[in-house]
């Protein structure tokens, strides 16, 4: 016959079961209205993302912090596992579990882990609520979190402190924990030890299923959901994650995103996945800069909280998707449930997500890196620029110039694409059109070609490659704006429109070789092109030239007399974050007499975007402070006389930043590296 604790006991734990599963099903039901992806190719490498990032927390322990996370994480999981002797035993007191129950060393290694666990809340506490960064929302629900962790520890001692003061057993010969509040209880009847520590094992139990059916209705969901997408993570190439649009399919109603329910359901996931930790506000340009973009509020609030309302709805009414309600269906449904209609006419930009963050992303990709469970941002805010100037023709109108600019001149400025070519004038460099079958082609770009100081680049890097004898031809007028900011500015029609044809423009010259100075283009011809049929070895003039040095093709004259000058050294988002490329500029800088090179505190994967990026180097800047000036701040706070860079766009954007924050007089020039090293040839 059961007793009446076990009754007790299977009604709670049925209820709290049910509970949680009712409310993790809910959740998953919402998650199930996302588009269909395949993420499930490659098991191998998921788990190794799986056993990185979540066991290992291989992300998370880029901050110091999260070393403090990954004890609390494992010595949650101790917990756990003590969790089943602790229950079972005091259900059934003759039973002892096999090793979790009986094996002194794991009680001792629960009782440090649960210990540092409880260090590491304690730091936690004082992290958020009195040194209070401002990437850390301070809410009740982290509270309850915190408060339900701490009694979950403290109960677990309690009872099994009274348990080891009443019938010492050698399994907790080495509880150090469990052993001091055994002492706190000595002169304590065994009545009285009996009851104590029946009443902490009901309070822990009760905490516990509490805990159980609190996370999944809360924003700790992530504890579930983390595991998964980390799994699930993408396994492509940081510069290759833009998904192209089949834009021959007649199936197709909506270019982009415009609806919550069309983004894919690990883009959905995503929201769940979010743990608040902030790492992506701090690292965002745009947010810092006082834009209206803070990502971490993007997906752990304002899409995850119309996701929740929106798919309640649309699983109460039984639909995939709001456009499967018809006017008449919508009209009934505004009679009866006036809130829900309301909901489901939600506009997702203009009512949720505003024109001025959608636009304010610079596509560096340092939410997206620094993310530590693994969520993809950039993406989501470009299907949502596709869905804006796709189906709304509605987008910045700087931007309308730029793209018909492109659509005219093939570049950005207008200028005319005869003059592609004539920065070359005195060079003697090849054209493809007359060169025989060269070994590379020099992808110069449009700003390489038409901007006054990206030609500067262009020529430097033309000089060493001559002096070097490599064997390279350029395009000239056949040369066509790659298309990278035309993608990132949500203009897919257009990007794959020149993106084909420059595709049949190299395949046609059987080009196998690239060579870029622009780190978008590099990304661009490396990363994007083979999606439509453009398979080439793209490589960046900085990491040539170091080839070329180190093969001895390139010889350097390190008698050349240059200033003695401290270069503080920008890191690029598209040659850094996109290609994981930080060594090369570095060394080339290195090579040249005279030069001390410095770093800015925010560098290598921290660094900070000179602004240019995802289009914005087309679109004024009039929210908040301008972010190539904070750029150039951080550069200037290093007392340089230059400024290191690897990218015309973020030269242009440095270059101005520098005019406005020193005088003409302090002279403190944004260089290439290849414009030193083609002084020592």
């Amino acid at each position: 016959m059961l007793s009446l604790k076990l009754i007790i006991f299977l009604i709670v734990a049925v209820l709290s079961v049910s509970a949680f599963a009712y409310a993790l099903n809910k959740k998953i039901r919402i998650l199930a209205l996302g588009a269909k992806e395949d993420r499930f190719d490659h098991p191998g490498k998921r788990f190794k993302n799986f056993v990185v990032n979540v066991l290992l927390h291989g992300k998370m322990l880029k901050e110091y912090y999260g070393f403090i996370h990954l004890l609390i994480f494992w010595g949650f999981i101790s917990i756990g596992l003590g969790e089943i002797p602790l229950v079972i035993e005091g259900l059934f007191p003759s039973v002892h579990v096999p090793f979790l129950g009986t094996n002194p060393y794991f009680f001792l290694v629960k009782d440090i882990l649960a210990s540092l666990v409880f260090i590491g809340l304690i730091i936690g506490v004082i992290r958020r609520w009195i040194v209070r960064p401002k990437r850390l929302y301070r809410t009740a629900e982290a509270a309850i979190v915190v408060i339900l962790i701490f009694a979950v520890i403290i109960t677990d001692w309690l009872t099994s402190g009274a348990k080891v003061a009443l019938d010492p057993n050698p399994a907790y010969s080495l509880a150090f924990v469990y052993n001091m509040f055994a002492g706190i209880y000595q002169g304590y009847s065994p009545e009285t030890l009996g009851a104590v520590s029946e009443i902490f094992w009901w309070m822990h139990v009760l905490i516990l299923f509490g805990f159980l059916v609190y996370i999944p209705n809360s924003k700790h969901l992530h504890l579930l959901a983390t595991p998964f997408n980390s799994y699930f993570a993408t396994l492509k190439p940081a510069g290759a994650q833009i998904t192209a649009m089949d834009l021959e399919d007649e199936k197709l109603t909506e270019y982009g995103v415009g609806k919550i329910e069309n983004f894919t359901w690990k883009q959905l996931l995503d929201s769940f996945s979010c743990g608040e930790c902030g790492r992506c506000m701090d690292n965002c340009p745009a947010n810092i800069s006082g834009k209206p973009l803070n990502p971490k509020q993007l997906l752990s609030r304002t899409l995850k909280d119309h996701l929740l309302e929106k798919g309640a709805v649309l699983n109460k009414l039984g639909i995939q998707h709001a456009d499967d309600l018809s006017a008449e269906d919508l009209a009934k449904l505004t009679k009866t449930d006036r809130e829900a209609a309301q909901i489901l006419q939600k506009e997702l930009i203009g009512d949720i997500f505003t024109r001025d963050e959608l636009w304010a992303c610079t596509t560096c990709r340092a939410c997206q890196t620094l993310c530590p469970v693994s969520n993809e941002h950039v993406n989501k805010i470009i299907d949502m620029r596709r869905y804006e100037v796709m189906n709304e023709n509605n987008y910045p109108e700087e931007l309308q110039l730029a793209f018909r600019n492109i659509e005219s001149k093939f570049n950005p400025w207008g200028i005319s694409w005869s003059d592609r070519a004539s920065w070359t004038k005195g060079l003697d460099v090849n054209i493809m059109k007359t060169a025989e079958n060269p070994e590379y082609l020099f992808w110069v770009g449009c700003a390489g070609s038409f901007d006054n100081r990206a030609k500067k680049v262009s020529v430097a890097t033309a000089k060493i490659l001559k002096a070097a004898g490599v064997d390279f031809a350029i395009l000239g007028k056949e040369e066509k704006c790659c298309g990278d900011f035309v993608r990132r500015g949500g203009n897919e029609y257009l990007f794959q429109l020149i993106a084909k044809e420059n595709i049949g423009i190299l395949n046609n010259y059987k080009v196998k070789k690239i060579i870029t100075n622009c780190p978008h283009c590099f990304n661009t011809l490396k990363n994007e092109y083979p999606q439509f049929g453009g398979n080439f070895e793209v490589i960046h003039h900085t990491q040539l030239i170091n080839q070329l040095i180190k093969d001895g093709r390139l010889k350097l004259n390190k008698n050349v007399q240059l200033p003695e000058q401290k270069i503080v050294y920008h890191d690029s988002c598209y040659l850094g974050r996109y290609q994981q490329e930080f060594d090369a500029p570095r060394a080339l800088f290195k090579m040249v007499p005279g030069v001390q090179l410095i770093e800015m505190d925010r560098n290598h994967e921290k660094s900070f975007c000179c602004g240019a990026g995802g289009s914005r180097m087309w679109m004024e800047e009039n929210i908040g402070d301008r972010i190539n000036n904070l750029r150039v701040e951080q550069a200037l706070a290093k007392e340089p006389q230059a400024i290191g860079a690897n990218c015309p766009f973020c030269i242009t954007m440095l270059e101005d930043g520098v005019k406005d924050k020193t005088t003409p007089e302090q002279n403190v020039p944004v260089l290439d590296p290849a414009e030193l090293i083609a002084k020592m040839i």
